[in-house]
């Protein structure tokens, strides 16, 4: 079947295409075929299949399912990320096929379920298949699974993923905002409506009485039991229950309190109130959870993961997977398989880099205009004539698209609305005008989805998991990385234009942060995009101010070379240049053994001694 497949293939992208075909490639769309056809005998694993863009994977998809047998055809589900790639994808298997083997299905592509049960291909977007498995997760029940697997009376064989899925569930709620639906509630509720209201008050009242500092800790034991002693269901009901019109009178007579004036208030709703039971319901069957304070804002977090719920496995194609490290914190799960080489050459691909800007959201929100108009003064010139995709953050977007020319060759999109589209594959250039973050919040999450609760250990610093120091950290650098890859390859230099896999000459226009970001970036472009060159591009758009050194990074670099010997406060708060209270507020994380800053002081040999009493000094000590 694989000889068939590959000269099928090769003959679809040679003639029907005018593609150029080559060993190399055959060889990726062979591996493609093979990773979706085998009968994986375990039941959890998924492959994951990263050629890269431009292989051909989509018509490769095209083909293997087209050429089936009408009788014996294995029944596929593809999920893809748009509602629009579902439908030409479901075009152009039907136009091989000769007739409508495949079916797309979504908001606007209903079908019903006997429809879809005898549709030998079903195609549907990462949003309808996360959906089914939330409904297996929160209830056990599998309608939507069932909608979308069945096949003439069994269950398809065939289960292919477009693009990185997001299989972490999370929840993240505002203390504050418990607090206050809880006090309402309690106001609103009577009997034992209003005895769990007051239980949810108290867990409010744990949370935000905690007193953090920035650091982020687990749920404690007691305090998750009072969660899981509330009855959640039971107010549910009571808000659904209680008229939009009550709830905005107990809302315009609730007290202010110190820390919230009656004038900030904000008025909460109905549906607001709903939404935030159905995540505390969620937190409590996931079992576990974890705080963070963000300038004065504490959260409730917890995560799971959603990857075999419903039993299931298949391929997921991915063309930035080895530099997403979220796949390795679910390899228990998932095998990434090893990239065919020479498939494709970027060796006529230049990557301008101009270091050390700011790139963040916040900022460019801002100052975009501002900053727009120096990176456009410095590349119109070189890139006069040429067609250019922009790429921004969405809040950057209004402040920037006047500056578009009336040629219409440049055109603007943001973050987040480009993985998987072919729109601008005739596009020269490309700017990267911004970088996508994640906050730090996202990545903890993720980790501990897939790999379960963590201790306090853990947020406090000791990280390191396989290769990465700091898999919390990593996992932003990673998630920036295959976004910004991602983006590049969205115009012409996915398309080979030889056997060798080389494509025209293309520009790359990016500013980056300095430090680790920056260089974990540059690295994963290089390592996706072989033979790509390298062009200092000095930009004259705002430069990050440099930051100051911490304080702790300061005192474990004296102690790294330090002598051996006593070392009072006062000697180092004079050494290092800071205030008593700075080294005061440090010397808090050094009496808690499981810090990070005590460990890394105990591997430098060092110890810290508290004193009480008047006359008498604090000191570290040196062996």
């Amino acid at each position: 079947m694989l000889t068939s497949f590959t000269n099928q293939m090769n003959s679809h992208w040679k003639q029907s295409l005018g593609l150029v075909g080559s060993n190399a490639l055959t060889e990726g769309w062979k591996q493609l075929a093979q990773a979706i056809c085998s009968r994986n005998t375990d039941p959890v694993r998924w492959q994951v299949v990263q050629l890269p863009t431009g292989s051909g994977k989509t018509e490769a998809l095209k083909v293997l399912c087209s050429m089936q047998d009408l009788i014996q055809h294995p029944g596929a589900l593809i999920v893809t990320k748009f509602r629009q790639e579902a439908d030409k994808l479901a075009d152009g298997i039907n136009e091989l096929a000769g007739w409508p083997m495949a079916r797309p299905v979504h908001n606007n592509a209903p079908a019903t379920n006997d429809q879809l049960a005898f549709a030998p291909v079903v195609i549907t977007t990462h949003a309808a298949y996360r959906l089914a498995l939330l409904e297996i997760a929160d209830t056990r029940l599998t309608d939507k699974s069932n909608r979308l697997l069945s096949y003439h009376g069994g269950k398809r064989d065939w289960i292919v993923i477009d693009e990185a899925f997001d299989w972490a569930d999370t929840y993240s709620l505002i203390a504050s905002n418990l607090r206050s639906m809880s006090g309402d509630l309690a106001r609103a509720m009577h009997g034992e409506l209003r005895t769990a209201a007051e239980q949810l008050f108290a867990f409010s009242i744990r949370l935000t009485d905690t007193d953090l500092g920035r650091s982020d800790r687990v749920l404690d034991a007691e305090c998750f039991d009072i969660l899981a002693r509330i009855d959640l269901s039971g107010l549910r009901a009571g808000i659904d229950g209680t008229s939009d019109d009550a709830f905005a009178k107990l809302i315009e007579h609730r007290p202010a309190t110190k820390t919230e004036l009656a004038s900030r208030v904000e008025r909460s709703s109905k549906p607001q109130y709903l939404e935030q039971i159905d995540q505390l319901q969620a937190i409590a069957r996931i079992g576990h959870g974890w705080t963070s304070r963000r300038g004065g804002r504490i959260q409730l977090h917890s995560s799971r993961s959603l990857l075999g719920v419903d039993g299931a496995h298949g391929v997921i194609l991915d063309a930035t997977a080895d530099v997403d490290p979220v796949y390795s914190i679910m390899s228990r799960q998932v095998d990434v398989l090893p990239r065919p080489p020479g498939i494709r050459s970027y060796r006529n691909v230049t990557l301008h880099v101009s270091y050390g800007h700011r790139v963040g959201k916040e900022h460019l929100a801002q100052h975009a205009a501002k900053e727009w108009a120096v990176v456009w003064g410095d590349v119109s010139k070189q890139l006069a004539g040429k067609r250019v995709l922009v790429c921004a953050h969405k809040s950057a977007l209004p402040s920037i698209e006047p500056y578009r020319p009336r040629d219409g060759s440049v055109h603007f999109d943001n973050w987040g609305n480009l993985d998987g589209k072919n729109d601008w594959n005739s596009c020269e250039a490309a700017i990267l005008f911004g970088l996508p973050y994640l906050d730090d919040i996202e990545p903890a999450q993720r980790f501990i989805a897939h790999q379960g609760r963590q201790s306090d250990e853990w947020f406090s610093g000791n990280r390191k998991y396989e290769k990465h120091t700091d898999i919390r950290p990593a996992l932003g650098d990673g998630f920036v990385a295959r976004s910004v890859v991602q983006a590049i390859n969205r115009i012409q230099c996915r398309n080979a234009t030889d056997a060798d896999g080389n494509c025209k000459p293309t520009d790359i226009y990016m500013l980056l942060p300095s430090g680790t970001t920056g260089q974990a970036v540059v690295h994963a472009i290089q390592q996706q995009m072989p033979g790509i060159r390298l062009a200092n591009w000095l930009s004259g758009a705002t430069k990050r101010k440099a930051r100051k050194v911490p304080t702790e990074v300061k005192l474990t670099d004296y102690f790294e070379t330090a002598d051996p010997g006593p070392y009072t406060k006062s000697e180092i708060a004079k050494a290092l240049g800071i205030n008593s209270s700075s080294l005061e507020r440090m010397t808090t994380k050094l009496r808690q053994q499981s810090s990070a800053l005590a460990r890394k002081l105990e591997a430098y040999r060092v110890s810290y001694h508290s004193q009480t009493g008047r006359g008498k000094e604090a000191y570290f000590t040196k062996q």
